[in-house]
């Protein structure tokens, strides 16, 4: 049976000093396992535990399930976070997929700097993610299937109970006598892993008592193989970052299909998002790096959105497209010895020994800041050739705000000074967002 000392030891390994560690509570039987143990054996944590559950809205029984949720925590005296987030499935995407990106920016959002998030899979979810992605034709990514651990947003992603069977989870959460939830979905063969989880493996088993821990055993060793090639491919992601921390569009077209295909995924994985599937990945390359240059192509999947501008590849969320904040129509004045809460983050100034904007420039008094949306007509000339001295994306004009002086536009925040209002040292215009 699960031991609350040994998964909590486990967890402390993955992440050691959290300061918190964020359960993604489903209200299903692992998941109140695994807050059951951690709660058990709180003190061997370093950080606080908590709890984040994802309503999808896609049940009826969606507020149920967070009632259910917020009881469980109140009964163990763990904090809990309930995000309400909205599912649409893009053209192509189905909503299995389109639920999980949803569930993935909720869980970005609730991790803070260094924080945790932990996850209940075990080692049969990783038998059934390392057979899907078997038939789905997967290459050594693919099937090294699950990470025990990997970055997310500002924090870390853990999975503690990879070693442990489905059957101790069931184990112990029945003699511990939880009462958890059973999602409709978890029983609907018409999704693959649950097909797998009720037809195949049941089969595997009646053959191979042990198939699902050899499966994950499988898994782990080529994540330590996948773990050793990365240590090759950061020598690669290095030199093709080199000179504009983005990976160059030449550098990477200079490499042969397989090893930029490597390259990309790892930088993906170092910014913590999971890559898109390898056919999606190798025509989406295609296209961003050598498509004509008054083309614009990009690459989209579930957890991510690729746009190339100046020989260089920009990662954005998915679905971005470039919008300007509510309230982007406005003017607002601003000292720069104090951040200004706008629309989207905040303007911040600091001092660098390097080209920021002229000090000089503050003696007037305050500043205008406006957002694209609120320039006046006569900035257009001006703005074009701001945005381009700068070299600002065009799907970033219209959310970066701008710092006028006498009237005319001459900072982007995060991007720069218009050389004729810089000074080194100088004030760095910094756009922070959350």
């Amino acid at each position: 049976m699960l031991d609350p000392g040994e998964v909590a030891r486990r967890l402390c390994e993955l992440a050691p000093a959290a300061p918190a560690y964020h359960v993604a509570l489903s209200g299903g039987r692992d998941s109140l396992a695994l807050l059951h143990a951690l709660a058990a054996a709180r003190g061997q944590l370093p950080g606080r535990l908590c709890a984040v559950h994802v309503d999808h809205g896609l049940h009826p029984d969606a507020p149920a399930w967070a009632a259910h949720c917020e009881a469980a925590c109140a009964a163990l005296g763990v904090a809990l976070r309930v995000h309400r987030v909205a599912v649409a499935a893009p053209a192509g995407e189905g909503l299995e997929a389109a639920a999980r990106t949803a569930r993935y920016a909720a869980f970005r959002q609730a991790v803070g700097p260094g924080e945790c998030l932990v996850l209940a899979h075990h080692a049969d979810d990783q038998a059934e993610t390392l057979l899907l992605r078997a038939l789905r034709g997967g290459g050594l990514h693919g099937l090294s299937a699950m990470p025990a651990r990997r970055a997310l947003g500002q924090g870390t992603l853990a999975r503690p109970l990879l070693g442990w069977p489905r059957a101790e989870l069931e184990a112990y959460a029945r003699g511990h006598g939880l009462s958890w939830i059973d999602d409709p979905a978890n029983a609907d063969e018409a999704f693959d892993r649950v097909y797998l989880r009720r037809r195949v493996l049941p089969a595997l088993r009646a053959r191979w008592p042990d198939a699902a821990s050899r499966l994950a055993a499988g898994a782990a060793a080529l994540g330590e193989d996948r773990a050793l090639l990365a240590d090759y491919v950061d020598a690669d992601l290095a030199a093709v970052r080199r000179g504009g921390g983005r990976p160059s569009v030449a550098a990477l077209a200079a490499l042969a299909e397989p090893r930029r295909r490597a390259v990309v995924r790892r930088w993906l994985e170092c910014a913590g998002v999971r890559p898109p599937p390898r056919p999606r990945l190798t025509r989406g390359l295609e296209a961003l790096l050598f498509a004509g240059p008054s083309a614009i192509p990009e690459l989209a999947w579930a957890d991510g959105l690729l746009r190339r501008y100046r020989g260089r590849l920009f990662l954005l969320p998915p679905g971005d497209d470039g919008s300007p904040p509510a309230g982007a129509g406005q003017a607002w004045a601003w000292w720069p010895e104090t951040d200004l809460a706008l629309p989207g983050g905040r303007l911040a100034a600091r001092w660098s020994p390097g080209p920021g904007l002229d000090p000089a420039l503050l003696e007037g008094g305050a500043l205008a800041v406006r957002f694209r949306a609120g320039a006046r007509p006569g900035d257009a000339r001006r703005l074009r050739r701001l945005y381009q001295g700068l070299g600002v994306p065009p799907w970033e004009r219209d959310r970066r705000p701008l710092v006028y002086v006498d009237g005319r536009p001459v900072a982007v925040a995060g991007y720069g000074v218009a050389p004729r209002y810089a000074r080194a040292p100088g004030l760095r215009v910094l756009w922070l967002t959350p």
